[in-house]
């Protein structure tokens, strides 16, 4: 068994120049007096460098040394990655004696740079999972606040999140390979354009560039729900904002990263798999459901005291007031009725008594005339009647809110009254921020009042799912599906919950009746080709994942993970006898997520049966054990090819490990069989194939092995 530890971080490389960017480019300001300094990557997958760099890079292929230009102040220094030119540092301006340098001595300067470059690598990576570490991390974050400092414009917004996943395990070796399939699964959603670092303990953190935190909740809970299918027992996302920032804050990287984690704090306390963005005073004071003054619910108290039947309206601007205009021509309008109560410059309540929802629309009809009479800007309205329901007078203020919120959906100058639909908009608010109780309380009510709302239903299902309430989710989505049978969300949802009860058939039947509805949804042809596979239906399994391939391609916001797509896809290709194929498709699946292991281990497999180089097969078969050495089809994929370079002892070696996890793996039972023949060992074969056939008594190859043997 290998050590689940990696503590060599390998050669430099073209794509380090490009992941060690912000850390490489500060160290080459340590390095030189120069104005700018920039890395530039070469190599097959970097595409041609600049035109005005062609001269140059040739005389340092010819010559292996830097190039100077003194007229233009320019120096190109080569980076080496070993014996390996992996790029170049392009220095311009500033003290013009560098480069008037003896180029001995800037070629000792390029060595020392591609050397420091190097340890800076080393420090940077995580010996547990290979990804970037905290380190890395802070110097991202420490540039990101140097750039918004000193930019004139604002800077686009960007979200730092921490993301626990976990592992409640016996030993330290469970706890590294878990936390190491997280990571890889997290390295396959996330994609390779975006760093995915680990903190260690399971602490992951991501910095989503040119994502405000409304987009960060979104790919957290896209995150966090295939999170979930993947097994994973629990997971927890704290969010915090990084640009633009809270003026009241500090943005120092200790400061930004004590936010997240205080949000992530919260996250753990909201369910199994939750989130929570750090909150601002701005964003209470901002919040749509913020708490009403407690001077204006006096006023309101004693507007409807006593009164058994009224309607109660929260009027808000719906642009920002720069003056007191709306508050006059409210006053100008209403006189001095007693029914207005301002909030402030922008909302006022108003108290119409005696006047139902229907009774309530005309007078607001009505109303909104002689306003706009008045001239001014538009406004929205968010009616609360009484009685309604079993909804006490208190609760009205914040119902009110909860139909302004609902009004928004039908733009400026609108208008909603409280019912099933605005709680179901409330409760998707509350989804969004992670905050999932408060959340599955709005459904509940939302479905007291509308019993048969299968957008509620659909809802209240997937909040359950993330709160591991299965029996309430599958009730909702059978629920949805009696009311609408071609509902696409709830035969999506409800055949994940079959999969978790080990109801495979009618898992594949809601899927292909969803397939039905929508064709052309990336996540259902990701998931139903991997039920394809799962059932041996490779055919299908091919055609699914290739239509959600091209998807993806065209469109990657869609959804799908390309890398899981392809790894499956290989996985189908194999199955049919497509090995040109398959191998492609694992080519793909590793070239964005080198540390898929399942994808290194079935790609020197094929590599070794099509004879592309029995050494590569060796290296990428080895990588997947070190990688995930719990899996015993790795060890048994590792086992096949050492027996095919004539390695017996290390196939033996292999192939016991193999047979120590998983003691019903027939073919490693089989191959290490016939390894015992080939070393005159009959009885010990005899002994593996009699075991085969007790777990597997209709195995026709181990069946003919022992044949053979009597």
């Amino acid at each position: 068994m290998t050590i689940p530890l990696l503590f060599e971080a390998g050669p430099l490389n073209p794509a380090d120049l490009r992941r060690f960017s912000t850390l490489f480019t500060k160290t080459a300001f340590d390095f030189f007096p120069c104005d700018t300094a920039r890395l530039v990557p070469l190599g097959e997958d970097e595409g041609k460098p600049p035109a005005e760099l062609k001269a140059g890079l040739k005389q340092i292929r010819d010559n292996h040394l830097p190039v100077t230009d003194t007229e233009q102040q320019e120096l190109l220094l080569p980076i080496w990655g070993g014996e390996t030119l992996c790029g170049l540092l392009v220095v311009q301006g500033g003290e013009s004696q560098l480069y008037g340098m003896p180029t001995v001595w800037l070629d000792e300067q390029s060595h020392i740079i591609s050397r420091e470059f190097y340890l800076l690598k080393q420090s940077c990576q995580d010996p547990a999972t290979g990804l970037v570490n905290g380190f890395h991390l802070r110097g991202e974050l420490e540039a990101l606040g140097q750039e918004a400092a000193e930019a004139v414009a604002p800077l686009a917004p960007s979200t730092l999140a921490l993301l626990e996943v976990y592992p409640r395990t016996r030993d330290a070796d469970r706890s590294l390979r878990y936390i190491v399939r997280a990571g890889s699964c997290l390295a396959s959603m996330i994609g390779e354009d975006m760093h995915l670092h680990h903190l260690g303990a399971g602490i992951f953190g991501l910095l989503w560039y040119g994502v405000d935190m409304e987009q960060a909740r979104q790919l957290g809970e896209s995150l966090l729900l295939r999170l979930k299918r993947e097994n994973f027992v629990t997971a927890h996302l704290g969010i915090t904002t990084v640009t633009p920032h809270d003026p009241q804050e500090s943005g120092a990287p200790e400061q930004l990263l004590e936010q997240a984690w205080q949000a992530l704090r919260t996250a753990r306390l909201r369910g199994p798999f939750s989130l929570c963005g750090h909150v601002t005073a701005q964003d209470i004071e901002s919040h749509p459901f913020r708490k009403t003054p407690e001077s204006t619910l006096r006023k309101l108290r004693a507007l409807y005291r006593g009164k058994s039947r009224f309607s109660l309206v929260l009027l808000r601007m719906d642009q920002e007031p720069v003056s007191n205009h709306f508050s006059k021509r409210l006053r100008t309008l209403l006189g001095q009725e007693k029914g207005l109560v301002l909030v402030n410059q922008r909302e006022a309540f108003l108290f119409l008594d005696g006047l139902d929802g229907k009774a309530a629309r005309v007078w607001l009809k009505d109303f909104r005339e002689k306003m706009e009479g008045i001239g001014g800007s538009s406004f929205s309205m968010g009616v609360a009647i009484f009685p309604y329901h079993d909804f006490k007078k208190s609760d009205l203020p914040l119902n009110c809110r909860k139909a302004l919120q609902h009004a928004t959906f039908f733009g400026p100058d609108s208008l909603a009254v409280f019912d099933a639909v605005s709680l179901n908009i409330s409760g998707d608010v509350y989804y969004n921020e992670g905050d999932l109780v408060k959340a599955l309380g709005e459904y509940r009510q939302g479905l007291l009042l509308e019993p048969g709302n299968v957008n509620i239903l659909n809802s209240m299902g997937v909040a359950s799912i993330q709160l591991n309430r299965l029996k309430t989710a599958r009730a909702c989505f059978v629920k949805a599906l009696g009311a609408d049978p071609k509902n696409f969300m709830a035969l999506f949802n409800l055949g994940f919950i079959c999969l978790d009860d080990n109801q495979a058939p009618e898992a594949l039947a809601l899927w292909e009746r969803a397939l039905a509805v929508n064709g052309k949804h990336a996540d259902l042809l990701q998931h139903l080709g991997m039920l394809y596979c799962r059932q041996a239906r490779y055919v299908e399994a091919r055609e699914v994942l290739e239509r959600c391939e091209g998807l993806i391609k065209k469109n990657p916001q869609q959804g799908g993970e390309p890398m899981v797509v392809a790894r499956w896809l290989g996985r189908a290709c194999e199955a049919l006898g497509e090995n040109g194929l398959a191998i492609e498709a694992y080519q793909r699946a590793v070239s964005g997520n080198p540390r898929d292991a399942g994808s290194l281990s079935r790609l020197g497999r094929l590599y070794a049966l099509e004879k592309q180089g029995h050494d590569i097969a060796l290296a990428l078969c080895g990588q997947a054990v070190e990688l995930d050495g719990g899996k015993a089809a790795h060890w048994y994929r590792f086992g096949l090819v050492q027996s095919l370079t004539q390695d017996q002892e290390g196939a033996m070696q292999s192939l016991a490990e193999c047979l120590r996890l998983d003691p019903r793996q027939a073919e490693a039972a089989l191959l290490l069989g016939r390894i015992f023949e080939q070393q005159d060992k009959p009885g010990k074969a005899r002994k593996l194939y009699a075991k085969v056939l007790r777990y597997s008594p209709e195995y026709a190859p181990a069946q003919a092995a022992l044949a053979a043997l009597s």
